[in-house]
């Protein structure tokens, strides 16, 4: 009888473990993080950061699983996933993300950062805090700017030295209005494309060139269908690491400060990293036949983009006003 008594104890022992053990595996989050970039680039270094960090944050209960290389489409995709709950979070430009937040096309105007330490300032400032609040009311929850490197022109055709020589050329752009315009204005045609589309399009001349960063150039391998990298310098559009904003307010205190500390301390890795790669970058691209040139003068090509300033000025809430912000913003 005492026998029978001990195992039905243990039984009962065994099954309030399992029972404990069941529910502290269900208090486990598992989020879905989506990136075009393939895991050869720096910044896909930097989501590894962060998801560790997150795990640590957290003592485990945190798990995120990096989708690279486009796995999960687009960016377009990634934005309209987050909004649909299919997924979790996200690495995009934050050029995209203008077509919710207006406010957010002040990042992808023309030449309206001064240098990368400037950009810090106002995007890890009170101007790019409240330019992330924005993006909550259309379901986003921003977590912190990335470096995405000053984007110059890439083309098939001939050195870029004043915005003529654009004048006929088909440059492939993200799908942001500013950055549009802002190629139109050089004189050249902007043709929005999906980055996966951009090889291909190069190779077969539908396309005449691109605009991006050098680390991006290389890790698409564009040096092998195009020539000519000329520093027009023209944007430097921050991407953003955005999560779920439901899914963030429905965190407990705790567990959102440790998701911001590890964004945070993500967003400080990543710039730290980003200079070195850009140097050997280029040494690689020069080594595989790439031509580098610098304008003749910058600005023959802020000149001509004036126009863009007075139009978002306008169209953007408070447009003038934060756009005076940055630009003096010390």
């Amino acid at each position: 009888m005492k026998f029978k008594k001990l195992i039905l104890i243990s039984i009962f022992v065994f099954v309030l473990l399992m029972a404990n053990t069941v529910m502290t595996f269900a208090a486990t989050y598992e989020w879905s993080l989506a990136s075009v970039l393939p895991e050869s680039h720096p910044v896909h270094s930097s989501l590894e950061f962060f998801a560790e960090r997150v795990n640590q944050n957290t003592d485990g209960e945190v798990e995120i699983t990096i989708f690279a290389g486009g796995q999960l489409g687009e960016e377009q995709d990634y934005i309209e996933g987050l909004q649909l709950g299919t997924v979790d979070m996200a690495k995009v430009s934050s050029a995209p993300l203008g077509q919710f937040s207006e406010s957010l096309q002040v990042l992808s105007l023309p030449f309206i950062f001064r240098d990368i330490d400037h950009q810090h300032a106002v995007v890890r400032g009170p101007i790019g805090k409240n330019l992330m609040a924005d993006l909550e009311d259309h379901g986003f929850k921003g977590l912190s700017f990335f470096d995405a490197g000053f984007r110059s022109v890439t083309n098939t055709v001939r050195p870029i030295r004043k915005p003529e020589d654009l004048e006929g050329l088909q440059i492939r752009v993200m799908g942001s209005q500013p950055l549009i315009e802002t190629i139109n204005a050089f004189g050249a045609t902007a043709v929005p494309m999906g980055q996966g589309e951009v090889y291909v399009a190069l190779q077969q001349g539908v396309i005449d060139g691109w605009e991006n960063n050098i680390p991006t150039v290389l890790t698409f391998n564009m040096q092998e269908v195009a020539e000519y990298y000329s520093y027009t310098r023209h944007v430097s559009i921050p991407d953003i690491l955005i999560m779920r904003n439901d899914l963030f307010a429905d965190l407990d205190e705790e567990t959102k400060a440790a998701i911001m500390d590890a964004a945070e301390a993500t967003a400080i890795y990543q710039s730290s990293i980003w200079g070195d790669y850009v140097g050997q970058a280029k040494k690689k691209l020069k080594e595989e036949g790439m031509i580098f040139n610098e304008v003749d003068n910058i600005k023959d090509f802020q000149k001509v983009v004036t126009p863009i300033y007075e139009k978002y000025g306008q169209q953007i809430p408070n447009g003038e006003q934060l756009i005076e912000s940055i630009v003096n913003y010390e």
